[in-house]
């Protein structure tokens, strides 16, 4: 399936507009695109290496990395959208700026020849405007 030539692809899903957490629950479901697409090529493959960040449009809020929580799904079939949770992103607590935004990565292996990826957050601000910014880095 895969060929030691492949070389790495670094993707970088489309940058957000704002999104808003939903009802007062502080909680979202946003599905990753590049191009318009959200179904991604990852036969040529092993590995996805995922690098997440979400913070708040405004400097005067912040995200309570306490209570922030941010996992990674995917959609394998393009025919039947199911996004089933493939990890938590921990968060990555940069010193001098702890609580700012929330900045996480995972590596996970490659499970299809097509995927299709979404960020799950939860335990955000009620209501309150996020901006996510994703990439991965495919290696063979």
């Amino acid at each position: 399936m895969n060929s030691p030539s492949t070389p790495p692809r670094h993707v970088r899903f489309a940058p957000t507009p704002e999104i808003f957490a939903t009802g007062t629950s502080g909680s979202f479901l946003f599905p990753l695109q590049v191009d318009g697409n959200s179904a991604l090529e990852t036969s040529s493959y092993d590995e996805g290496r995922f690098v997440v960040s979400l913070w708040h449009p405004s400097s005067q809020r912040t995200i309570d990395l306490d209570r922030a929580y941010v996992e990674l799904r995917a959609c394998f079939d393009p025919d039947d959208e199911h996004w089933i949770k493939l990890a938590e992103i921990e968060p990555v607590v940069p010193p001098y700026s702890g609580g700012e935004s929330f900045d996480g990565w995972v590596v996970l292996p490659v499970m299809a020849e097509t995927s299709s990826f979404a960020v799950y957050g939860s335990g955000f601000e009620p209501r309150a405007r996020l901006q996510l910014r994703a990439s991965v880095y495919l290696v063979a």
